[in-house]
Parts: structure tokens; sequence; C-alpha cells
């Protein structure tokens, strides 16, 4: 039987912490639960009966809270990856669960967790490949990858959603590598796709960014986590929506068609949601249209029988 089928598990371990999309939970704080699973042989210590041979639980769970009460993330993605790159040190491979019970779901729930699986060959082979493509890079160009602009359209429709939609451009902005450059007044949209369900509040950005297409749209989906988006209708209401519509500008498009992202948006051209927060940031925008490139004002004035209002600064 290999050794790694020898388990070490700490579970149900609760801190408190400073994580959150939102300001008020960096400032108040909740409750974190964390479970630990080591998978690490013990037949030494079972065979010494020396605690010096295994790993020391009460050291383990005062290492583990320390990481969750002296770091602030917006993500429990984060926290989860930080944990597990500690206990890399205790065994050669881990799953680090993060609950957070007291997420911000306008909903009833159970809970909310991100689980995270780690061993040291992946994390070697990972930071090997990293390093490889830097070198490669800084090589080419002697400089950080460049930064492609992108647009992005955002909505809610519960909840406070003015004040969702402003924290998650300010998450978005402070990630190290996405610098909101340009953001549109608020709309006020009917429901789009039949569902019953409240007006929703849409607005648009375009950031800079040198992180590649599909792991920007990961940073947005961890933020809609972290505003306890949900997926279980489609179309239906939420407490937060980012759709990345297009990465690259008219002149230098990303084309992609992937079973988790398709760009540009499919059916931007369709949205007058998408289309007028995205006219007011860039009036002289052409976009892809199944007859082909279009003026986005052209595209939008076509779009005069969908229902959206422009809400003025206060």
């Amino acid at each position: 039987m290999s050794a790694d089928s020898d388990r070490i598990e700490l579970r149900g371990l609760r801190v408190r912490g400073n994580h959150g999309v939102f300001d008020f939970e960096k400032r108040e704080g909740q409750d974190f639960v964390i479970d630990v699973t080591l998978h690490t042989s013990v037949s030494r210590a079972a065979a010494t009966d020396d605690i010096a041979d295994t790993v020391h639980y009460g050291e383990l769970a005062e290492d583990v809270a320390h990481i969750v009460e002296d770091n602030t993330f917006d993500l429990i993605e984060t926290l989860a990856a930080r944990i597990a790159e500690h206990c890399l040190g205790l065994a050669g491979n881990v799953e680090v669960v993060v609950h957070k019970p007291g997420a911000p779901i306008q909903r009833s729930f159970n809970d909310v967790s991100v689980t995270v699986v780690r061993s040291r060959d992946t994390t070697d082979a990972a930071a090997t490949d990293a390093a490889a493509a830097r070198t490669v890079d800084d090589e080419l160009a002697g400089t950080e990858p460049a930064e492609t602009e992108a647009y992005l359209n955002l909505g809610a429709n519960l909840g406070d959603a003015a004040d969702t939609l402003e924290q998650a451009v300010a998450a978005l902005d402070r990630h190290p590598k996405i610098a909101v450059l340009r953001r549109s007044s608020l709309y006020r949209t009917a429901p789009w796709g039949g569902v019953e369900q409240n007006d929703f509040l849409n607005l648009g950005i375009i950031v800079a960014t040198s992180l590649p297409a599909p792991q920007l749209l990961a940073v947005a989906q961890g933020i809609e986590v972290a505003c306890g988006r949900t997926r279980e209708l489609r179309w239906g209401p939420r407490t937060l929506d980012i759709d990345l519509i297009r990465f690259g500008t008219a002149q230098a498009e990303l084309i992609l068609d992937t079973d988790e992202l398709t760009l540009p948006h499919p059916r931007a051209h369709e949205r007058a949601f998408v289309l007028a927060p995205w006219a007011e940031l860039d009036e002289a925008a052409e976009i892809r249209t199944p007859t082909g490139p279009r003026p986005i004002t052209a595209v939008l004035s076509e779009l005069g029988d969908q229902e959206i209002t422009r809400i003025p600064a206060p």
C-alpha cells in the first residue's frame, strides 16, 4: 500500500479573518473554517511512538491560524492556496478547504467553500514552467508581459446592486496585473431572457492587463463568487455578473472559441446593456457582428426597443 494512503487531517479549524471583496469584510472580519488533509506516511511515527517523527497537530493549527489572521485577501481561493503552500513543507500532497459560512449572499445557503489540492511534484513543475516562460519573455522583450486592453460589462440586480458594482470595480483595480482605465455611468436595464425579476444595474469598464484572457475571466469569476454569485438559473437574478466582452483592440482583437471562453462575446451585438456603456467609453469603437465589423453606435441604434436608461451621476 502506498505511503500516500496515510493521512493526517485537521478539520473545522475556526479562525477570525479579514478576507473578502467588500470593504466591510476587511474592516469587520468574519469567521473562516479550515480543513487540512496531509497525505504523508505515518509509518515511522507509528514505529517510534515519537512526536518528532510526525506532524504536530497543535503547531499545524497555529500556523494555519496565523496565515488566516495575519493576511488580507480579496478571494478565499488565494487564502486556500497560501495555506496549501505552507503545508507542502509538511507533506508531499495536501488538500485545503476554506469555508466562508458568513459569505455576503442574499439567499439562504449552507456553505461556501474553495478546495485546493497541491503536490510538490506539480508545484515544482508549474514553477519551472513559469520560470521558463518568464525567461523566454525576458529574452525576447526585456520587460514584463505587454499589457492588453479589454472591455468588461458588469451587472447586478440583487441586494445593493450599485454598491456591489462599485466594490467589484475596486476589486478588479486592486489586482496587481489589472488596472481600470475608464468606467462608464450606471445604466438601468430591463432583465434579459424572459425571467421575471428586478431591473438590472449595468456598467462597463476598460482595463489594461498583463493577464491572458482566461486568467482575466478567472479573476472576474472569483470576484463574482466572493459577492455571492450562483448559477442555478440561466439569465436569472444575480448579485453580480462580470462578462469579458472583448480582449484587445479592434486592430488586434483576440478571437477564441473554447468550452470556457468565447471571444469576442458572441451575443454582445444583441444587447443594449453591453453596448451603451461601451459606446460611452469609446464612441468610435467597431464591433464584430454576423455581417462583419460595424460601428458600435450604428448597432446600438438598432436596439432601440430594449429598455435602458442612463443614471446621472449624483
